[in-house]
């Protein structure tokens, strides 16, 4: 399992019953939180602000790989590696959120 700053890890079986209060918990700290299944790591909460700037990061990772425009094979990368290749570096505070 990963260590990620600004993230708190919530069971998949008992987020049920405190869904609400998670996504709250997000929302007012800015907090990830990481959905657990059996000590796997399975899924992220996170605000919308920061899904909208991952999303614009892949958008820009995207346009900047050699052959994109018209190419016709891709590669997935993992989250770790568009981070790398667009120099963001996940520890460093950039005063985002809000």
């Amino acid at each position: 399992m990963r260590s990620m700053p600004n993230t708190n890890t919530r069971n998949l079986h008992e987020l049920s019953a405190d869904i609400a209060a998670v996504v709250r918990d997000v929302v007012a700290t800015g907090e990830d939180a990481v959905i657990t299944d059996d000590g796997t790591e399975v899924a992220v909460i996170m605000s919308m602000a920061d899904y909208d700037r991952l999303h614009l990061y892949a958008e820009l990772a995207d346009a900047a790989r050699p052959g994109y425009a018209g190419a016709t094979e891709f590669r997935a990368m993992s989250i770790s590696e568009m981070l790398d290749v667009l120099g963001v570096h996940p520890t460093v505070d950039r005063g985002l959120r809000g």
